[in-house]
Parts: structure tokens; C-alpha cells; sequence
């Protein structure tokens, strides 16, 4: 039994986590942003596009984070089964 290779297994299962991850929680951050944004009555006709901007940046600042959860869980999840 080859030492590395269940490492190699584990590192590429994070890989994809992290990476399904850094797509998922951005879109599901800017679009709940964009919703109680517009649930507080604070966007829509005669906004400036404030509302929209900040949503946009959520997503933006959520990818990272996304990458680090979704590896780390997969991690997590993986030597917790050994």
C-alpha cells in the first residue's frame, strides 16, 4: 500500500470541493444581498445602483472564503472517516 496515494485522493476531492464551493456561495451571497435588499425596500426604481454594486461585491469577497470552506470540509470530512 503506497503512502501517497490516499493524500493524493484527498488533496483532489478538497480541490473539487473548494472549487464547487468558490462557485456556489458567491451566487447564493449576492443573491440573498439582492433580496432582502429589495425585501428592506431599499432598492428599485430610482436607485442608483447601490443595491447592485454591494451584491457584487459580496460575491466578489465570498470567493475566497467559498475555496477555504468547501477544502476544508472535504478535508475535514475525509480523516474524520479514517
Amino acid at each position: 500500500m503506497s503512502g501517497g496515494r490516499p493524500w493524493a485522493g484527498i488533496v483532489l476531492r478538497a480541490l473539487g470541493f473548494g472549487v464547487v464551493m468558490m462557485i456556489v456561495l458567491p451566487v447564493v451571497a449576492s443573491m440573498s444581498v439582492l433580496a432582502l435588499a429589495h425585501l428592506a425596500g431599499d432598492c428599485g426604481p430610482g436607485s442608483s445602483g447601490g443595491c447592485e454594486m454591494g451584491a457584487a461585491g459580496i460575491g466578489l469577497f465570498a470567493i475566497i472564503p467559498g475555496f477555504v470552506l468547501g477544502a476544508g470540509w472535504s478535508v475535514f470530512r475525509d480523516l474524520r472517516r479514517r
